[in-house]
């Protein structure tokens, strides 16, 4: 079976993807009793990513990317801060 996706995935493409994670339902409340990991796992599964899923390198510089913007978009809105009140 042929990858839906190139593995070399270049870092523009993970930042996309990370930030297409970010703004989907996985990242939101309802998931939020989940490991990041799954959530991430789950949504590549979804959206047709599955050699970047299977690919254990990319996985892991996509997670980064995750990781790393969690924080902006808390500020931008975009995901819920757990306990804020307001």
């Amino acid at each position: 079976m042929a990858p839906t996706e190139p593995l070399d995935t270049p870092a523009a493409a993970l930042e996309d993807i990370a930030w297409e994670f970010l703004s989907s339902e996985f990242a939101g409340r309802t998931y939020a009793d989940w490991p990041l990991d799954r959530r991430l796992d789950v949504f590549l599964r979804h959206h047709g990513y599955r050699a970047l899923h299977d690919d254990g390198s990319a996985y892991g510089n996509l997670l980064d990317r995750v990781m790393d913007n969690i924080s902006v978009a808390v500020r931008n809105g975009m995901l819920p801060l757990e306990g804020r009140r307001g």
